[in-house]
C-alpha cells in the first residue's frame, strides 16, 4: 500500500514539473513573440510587379513599393531592405518582383548583368531571328559564341523592283549569340518560305542599333546563314557573290 502511495506521489510531482515546464515554454514563447512584435523592422514590399532590368531609381520615382513594419522573426536578417537609397540607382531587380513580395537587397545586380532576364552586353539589344538548323550551322551554335551573319537576297532597281539576280554578301561580320531556342511558329503556322522541312530556331543576337536594322531588314526581304567564327577568323564585309557572270560583285564561279 505504501509502494502505491509513494509511486501516486511521484506521478503527480512529476505530472505538476511537467505541466509547470510546458505553461513556462508558452508563457516564454508568447514574450518572444511579444518582444518580436514590439520590435517591428521596416521592410519594402512590391506595391506592384516590378520587371526585370528596373532601376532603384525608377522604383522610387513610380513609387513601385511600399514600406511596412514586419515582426523580425519573420524578416531575413541581414538581406532586408528599410530603404531603397540611392546605393541602388545604378542597379536593377534581376528578376520579376510580384506585388506584395518583399524586396530584398539579394535581388539586385548590376546594370549590365540583366535585361528582362536575358544577360546583355552594355549598349546593346536583343533581337531573334528565326533560321532552320542547317543555316545554324546544323545546330553547333550556342549561347555566348560570335557568329556572322550572310544574307541572300533579290536585287532590285533604283525603283525597288525586284530582278532575277540574286546576291549573297556579309550582313553583319560579327555578333554575339544570347540565347538559343525554338520558334513559336514551329510546325503548320509557321511564317518561313523555306523548305526542307527542318524545325524553326530562334536565334537571339547582341546587335546595335544599326545592326538590328540590318538584321530585321534581310531577314524579311532574304534568307540568312549563320557562320560559327573562332577567335582568329576573321570576316570582312564585301561585294559578295552573284547569281550572273557580269554585275558589280564577282559571280558565283570565279
Amino acid at each position: 500500500m505504501t509502494r502505491r502511495l509513494i509511486a501516486i506521489t511521484v506521478a503527480i510531482a512529476l505530472a505538476a514539473v511537467g505541466t509547470a515546464g510546458i505553461l513556462w515554454y508558452v508563457i516564454s514563447a508568447n514574450d518572444r513573440a511579444q518582444s518580436d512584435l514590439n520590435d517591428p523592422v521596416r521592410v519594402a514590399v512590391a506595391d506592384k510587379q516590378i520587371p526585370a532590368g528596373t532601376s532603384g531609381t525608377v522604383i522610387r520615382e513610380q513609387n513601385l513599393v511600399r514600406y511596412v513594419q514586419m515582426p523580425r522573426l519573420v524578416v531575413p536578417e541581414g538581406d532586408v531592405l528599410g530603404d531603397i537609397g540611392a546605393e541602388f540607382d545604378d542597379k536593377v531587380v534581376t528578376a520579376n518582383v510580384e506585388k506584395g513580395f518583399m524586396v530584398m537587397r539579394s535581388m539586385f545586380g548590376e546594370r549590365s548583368q540583366v535585361t528582362s532576364g536575358l544577360p546583355t552586353p552594355p549598349g546593346k539589344l536583343a533581337v531573334a531571328v528565326a533560321t532552320s538548323m542547317p543555316e545554324q550551322v546544323a545546330g553547333y551554335v550556342r549561347p555566348g559564341a560570335d557568329v556572322a551573319i550572310f544574307v541572300t537576297y533579290k536585287l532590285t532597281t533604283p525603283e525597288g523592283e525586284e530582278t532575277n539576280k540574286t546576291r549573297t554578301k556579309v550582313l553583319l561580320p560579327r555578333v554575339q549569340v544570347l540565347a538559343i531556342g525554338p520558334s513559336a511558329g514551329d510546325g503548320a503556322n509557321s511564317t518561313d518560305n523555306r523548305s526542307g522541312g527542318d524545325s524553326e530556331l530562334l536565334v537571339t543576337l547582341a546587335v546595335s542599333q544599326s545592326e538590328a536594322e540590318r538584321l530585321i531588314l534581310g531577314k524579311n526581304t532574304g534568307s540568312l546563314y549563320l557562320g560559327l567564327l573562332t577567335e582568329t577568323t576573321k570576316v570582312e564585309p564585301g561585294p559578295g557573290v552573284e547569281n550572273t557572270d557580269t554585275g558589280t560583285s564577282p559571280p558565283l564561279f570565279r
